[in-house]
């Protein structure tokens, strides 16, 4: 369930990150640095996420018994 819940967070903050950066690209002057700073705390969120997932999976492979 945690890594469910990891990959719908961190796709979740992925895209909203892409949108907000988008908006910072083609803003022009006003509410530019608002939205990077939006899209930058999106990537750590994704980043989170992400270390999350891959780290509940280290040393989870089965061992396969070779018998004779």
């Amino acid at each position: 369930m945690k890594d469910v819940l990891a990959i719908v967070v961190g796709l979740g903050a992925l895209g909203y990150g892409i949108y907000r950066f988008y908006l910072f690209v083609n803003s022009g002057d006003t509410g530019g640095t608002h939205n990077m700073w939006w899209a930058i705390g999106c990537g750590v969120v994704f980043f989170i996420c992400a270390l999350i997932y891959f780290l509940g999976h280290v040393n989870k492979e089965e061992e396969i018994h070779i018998t004779q």
